[in-house]
């Protein structure tokens, strides 16, 4: 059967006009939010922005938690679901710029598609009471002149408190001696009690214990001091040229049309800037910072590239 020039472009036009028809409809069923964690804060803050993202898209916008591998699970089956933006993901950053570094997975950097970022934890840093310094500078001077003698708590071998720690002592110049946890919040009790002397976590774990004198806050990861800690300093204020902020946000399956993204992203930054969020965060203890999908993706990259160099470097053996 043979087909003319015209037959053949009357069909592309066509298919065009689907395809077109198609994104300037979405959506037109509800959109499922997965969270790759256990029930918990990311769950929660999902939900919340789930709220109003419904009343923008005009379509019901449903969370489910599937928990597994450090977020790989989740990731995975978002990577697996139709391109067609019913089924995207809200993770932190580590899931595509990290855990495909560690070990063989189904999917890789290229196989997510970032909608938008909506929120930093930040991480902070923080020491027992009575250790044998007050401020980072100090931590990181006494460590220089005891290799190996400050411990550090983390959540656990290959995690992601464990990789930010040996990445400030690689840009202090420090040894610091590891003791893995399982979980963040074994690792701070352990602090707290005196057994370890500094921890890492989201500033929601830390900052409180702060607040009450259990732990002496030292240094926040972020680019540039927070609202929510103005006056913690950040690494870089001490002179350590390093910045690892939890990016927190949504992506969709690799291949999902620029229209659909684009219908998200304006969704998920009406609902994360709005009121309800807005307040949830500040409760939450986390910084709001919106970044679209062309922002976010230039973030995710120069991200992607510093863990690619920095975990060969580590020792995840013990």
């Amino acid at each position: 059967m043979k087909f003319s020039l015209t037959t053949l472009m009357a069909g592309a036009a066509l298919s065009l006009s689907a395809a077109l028809a198609q994104a300037q409809s979405f959506p037109e069923r509800p959109v499922t939010i997965i969270v790759p964690y256990s029930p918990g804060s990311t769950d929660t803050m999902a939900r919340t922005l789930a709220e109003d993202m419904s009343e923008s898209l005009g379509q019901p916008v449903v969370v489910e938690t599937r928990p597994g591998a450090g977020g790989t699970v989740g990731a995975t089956e978002v990577v697996n679901a139709d391109a067609d933006g019913y089924t995207i993901l809200m993770a932190v950053s580590s899931v595509q710029t990290v855990a495909p570094h560690q070990r063989e997975l189904n999917y890789g950097f290229d196989d997510l598609t970032p909608i938008a970022r909506v929120a930093v934890g930040p991480n902070v840093i923080a020491a027992r009471n009575g250790a044998p310094f007050a401020t980072i500078e100090e931590m990181v001077a006494y460590a220089k002149e005891n290799p190996g003698k400050v411990s550090y708590g983390s959540a656990g071998t290959g995690g992601a408190t464990h990789i930010a720690a040996e990445a400030i002592a690689q840009a202090a110049g420090i040894e610091l001696f590891h003791i893995p946890f399982g979980g963040v919040t074994p690792a701070i009790t352990a602090t707290v009690a005196g057994d370890v002397d500094v921890v890492l976590g989201f500033a929601s774990a830390i900052l409180p214990r702060g607040e009450s004198g259990q732990l002496v806050p030292l240094a926040q990861l972020a680019e540039e001091r927070t609202s929510l800690a103005p006056d913690l300093p950040t690494l870089k204020d001490a002179g350590i040229n390093l910045a690892l902020p939890p990016n927190i946000g949504l992506w969709a399956p690799a291949g999902t049309p620029d229209d659909v993204l684009a219908t998200l992203a304006a969704a998920v930054e009406a609902s994360a800037t709005g009121e309800t969020f807005s307040e949830f965060a500040k409760n939450a203890l986390v910084e709001v910072d919106v970044a679209g999908p062309e922002e976010f993706l230039e973030v995710l990259r120069a991200e992607d590239s510093f863990f690619a160099e920095l975990l060969p470097t580590i020792d995840f053996s013990e």
